[in-house]
């Protein structure tokens, strides 16, 4: 699964880089823009890999 983190100094600008990521990629919103974590405005989204396989190295 892949996570993407947008940031913004505004919420509007936070809102406009999650609104391209949407727009570009098959993303799922899992934190809608907030600075209720840490004064910056931040969202996240999520995307599952295209073959649910998941790449890399396992860290345990």
């Amino acid at each position: 699964m892949a996570r993407y983190t947008v940031h913004g100094a505004t919420q509007r600008e936070c809102q406009d880089a999650l609104d391209d990521l949407r727009r570009l990629l098959d993303v799922t919103v899992t934190l809608p823009p907030t600075d209720r974590l840490g004064g910056a405005w931040i969202a996240r989204a999520t995307r599952k890999a295209p073959d649910q396989t998941v790449r890399g190295l396992v860290v345990r």
